[in-house]
Order: structure tokens, then sequence, then C-alpha cells
């Protein structure tokens, strides 16, 4: 198995592309699952960096879920930047946690709440909502970078 990719602060687009994935700025990130007909599914999903990994909440029966559980494979890509030049895509391996009460959740819960409080309130979500509805947490492990 692929061993999990480790960001190389001395590496000025390993620094850069580490500081886009933390930063809170960056709302959206597209992931790309492995469909059942074989082509890649994309969607545009919140997620949170933490100790080099990726988190999303999803709702349990969604397309994105059925595909990783058949198949772990994953790719997160960050929009290009206002300058479109700012590519940044991970590839790595998605491990699904099922019920969103767990302590991963309770865990990531006030960071996504600080990170997308405002869209929330607009949406009419509350964290313990979000946690119902999206009861699924997909923890993504990267294992390459392709930036620049």
């Amino acid at each position: 198995m692929t061993q999990p990719f480790a960001f190389d602060p001395g590496n000025a687009v390993h620094a850069k592309a580490l500081a886009r994935l933390e930063s809170d700025a960056e709302q959206v990130v597209w992931i790309a699952t492995i469909g059942r007909d074989g082509y890649p599914h994309t969607v545009p999903v919140w997620f949170l960096w933490r100790d080099g990994k990726a988190f999303i909440l999803s709702q349990p029966e969604t397309a994105k879920v059925r595909n990783l559980r058949a198949d772990p494979h994953v790719a997160l890509n960050l929009e290009a930047g206002a300058d479109g030049e700012q590519l940044l895509v991970l590839r790595g391996v998605a491990t699904l946690h099922d019920d969103a009460s767990t302590a991963l959740a309770e865990q990531i819960g006030p960071a996504y709440v600080a990170k997308y409080g405002e869209w929330m309130l607009r949406l009419g979500l509350t964290m313990e909502s979000m946690a119902a509805g999206y009861s699924t947490v997909i923890e993504v492990t990267p294992h390459k970078l392709i930036a620049w």
C-alpha cells in the first residue's frame, strides 16, 4: 500500500499547498470518487484540514459514500485560485466513519462550526443537525500531491 504523503515545509510548492488547505478561506474542495460505471464522480464539498488529513461530513446515502465503500481511492481538487494558476490535487485513500456522533465528529465539530458557521446559519443548520443528517465522516489520507 502507498504510504501517506508528508508535506515538506522547506519545499515552496508544499508550503503553499499546505497554507491553502489550512486556510478557512478555502471553503470548497471537489472530491472525486470512482463511480459504479468506472467513470469519475466529482462533487463540491465542505472540508476541514487537520493533522495532515481532510475531513468531510456527508449524508450516508450519497453516491460519493457508496463509491467509497466499493473503492476507497479518492482525489481532492481545490479551485485554481483567482489567477487560475494555483493547481492543487491530492490523491489518497478514504476511510468512512459512519456515526458522526463519535469522538471524531466531536473533535472536528468546533473547527467545522468556526469555518462554516455563517453558511450553516444561512442554511438553518446547527452542528447537531449536521451530525444527524451528515452522519458519515469521510477521512482522506493523502498519498500524492500535484500542485504548482
